[in-house]
């Protein structure tokens, strides 16, 4: 432990210099003074719970592949279960310990549990309500955080604007599956994709000149 004269802070890390203000630091036990966090540290330890359920998930989904091989090997029932691991582990590194924006992490979330549950419902003999229903819902819950982060972020809601865009491609997939008959419940399909395009539209009217002027910067015109 040692204590830093200039910000009269104690430091917890291995150095000999204030992370502060570079000054050389001093050992001293006097306690009732503000301490610096030991941030090393904190990290490590999420770093062991993040590498710790990793390796579980490892084990649980070998395990679980062994056991469906030897007691039922006509359904695939611990590859559904491996992908619920995997989903987990990402929820765990990028939602809860990871330090990207919100929108990243919304967006990469829904992206994997629609993969996961597209994955599920083609191991349980596929059914079609991954695309149906869950593929579209995905899309709107991507809308919906948009608008929520907009409006809470006022200063700063033209940054969303490419992710408006994205969201309009990734509506585009779902209609796409439509017009090819693949998806048979239209209803979701056309929602999803109107409400991508209507909150980009009103973005770019209400947002008049700032908008048009983020779009110019974005595509360099």
């Amino acid at each position: 432990m040692s204590r830093c004269q200039k910000c009269n802070v104690i430091i917890l890390d291995d150095t000999d210099r204030c992370p502060l203000c570079k000054n050389v630091l001093e050992s001293t036990d006097v306690p009732g003074v503000n301490v610096y966090p030991n941030a090393i540290g904190v990290n490590r330890r999420f770093r062991l719970l993040e590498n710790l359920l990793l390796f579980l998930s490892i084990v649980a989904g070998c395990l679980m592949v062994a056991i469906n091989h030897i007691a039922d090997p006509e359904v695939a029932w611990s590859l559904v279960v491996c992908l619920i691991l995997v989903y987990a582990n990402a929820v765990v590194r990028m939602a809860i310990l990871g330090k990207a924006g919100y929108m990243f992490k919304t967006l990469t979330l829904v992206i994997l549990a629609v993969l996961m549950l597209l994955g599920i419902d083609y191991l349980t003999g596929y059914q079609g309500w991954s695309l149906d229903y869950v593929l579209p819902l995905g899309i709107l819950l991507i809308d919906l955080t948009l608008l929520i982060l907009t409006l809470v972020n006022r200063r700063n809601w033209q940054s969303y604007m490419m992710a408006q865009i994205l969201a309009i491609l990734l509506s585009l997939i779902p209609v796409g599956l439509r017009l090819g008959g693949i998806i048979k419940f239209p209803y979701l399909v056309w929602i999803a994709f109107a409400t991508s395009v209507f909150l980009f539209l009103g973005t770019l009217i209400i947002g008049d000149r700032r908008a048009r002027t983020e779009l110019k910067r974005r595509f360099h015109v």
